[in-house]
């Protein structure tokens, strides 16, 4: 099944091995599929180990394999797909689509709000916020942590509420809360040990994080959520589209 290396003397022979692994990975093998030895590697191709392992690491960091100790190789799991906005509601993610039994809240408190969360939601600082963080499992393991503030004086009785529905559901049936726009950030970051402990990854691995202020029809902020996404386990798409296209007149 191992497909032939291509590209001239100008590409790195590591190089050459990886876009053949990639393929190989890529076409004929599954999810959990484990690929050859360094060593089979090396002798298929008539490559040193070096060359071989750099290739192999490349792959790795990337996140389409992932090495076991003692074991071998394999292919990662597939990454799920997460639109960046999905159709039904203009707040509802990949985080919100997980079916019963695959959210559960870690925690719900109310506390004084931090500085940086008073300043997204326009409150006093240590203003009291209801502070609602969720953890959303897949294949029986941690993959993204949502964690959200909610200004107490906005709905005060909010922990009493049912919180398996989405957050921005609940704010809206409940209590009457109605985002009508959202301004939203994405970044990378590494993983502190405090994340890295939720989502059962090393400490410093990467993670998508989004950051979302929802606010109503006046302007005013009804809700700041950090989500943090295993960046092994996602991939974010977007579906772009022309809309109409005018003419310039003079």
């Amino acid at each position: 099944m191992l497909r032939p290396m291509r590209g001239g003397p100008a590409i790195p022979r590591w190089l050459q091995l990886k876009h053949a692994l990639r393929d190989l990975v890529t076409f004929d093998l599954g999810p959990g599929d484990r690929i050859p030895t360094e060593a089979e590697l090396g002798q298929r191709y008539g490559l040193s180990r070096i060359t071989v392992r750099q290739a192999v690491t490349s792959l790795v960091d990337e996140g389409l394999l992932h090495r076991q100790q003692g074991r071998g190789t394999f292919v990662r799991l597939a990454r799920r797909e997460a639109p960046l906005q999905k159709p039904g509601h203009f707040l509802a993610s990949a985080f919100d689509e997980a079916s019963s039994g695959k959210m559960r809240v870690h925690a719900a408190e109310t506390v004084p709000a931090p500085n940086w969360v008073a300043s997204r939601l326009g409150i006093a600082a240590d203003a009291p916020v209801h502070k609602l963080r969720r953890v959303l499992d897949r294949d029986g393991g941690p993959v993204a942590i949502r964690t959200s503030f909610v200004p107490a004086a906005l709905a005060p009785d909010l922990l009493s509420a049912d919180l398996s529905p989405p957050l921005h559901l609940v704010l809206e049936e409940v209590f009457g809360l109605v985002a009508r726009e959202a301004q939203e950030r994405i970044e990378v970051i590494r993983a502190d040990s405090f994340r890295a402990g939720l989502l059962a990854i090393a400490e410093h691995e990467p993670l998508v994080m989004t950051e979302r202020v929802a606010a109503d029809a006046v302007g005013q902020a009804i809700e700041c959520a950090r989500t943090y996404y295993r960046a092994d386990s996602f991939s974010f798409t977007r579906t772009l589209r022309r809309g109409e296209v005018r003419p310039v007149r003079p």
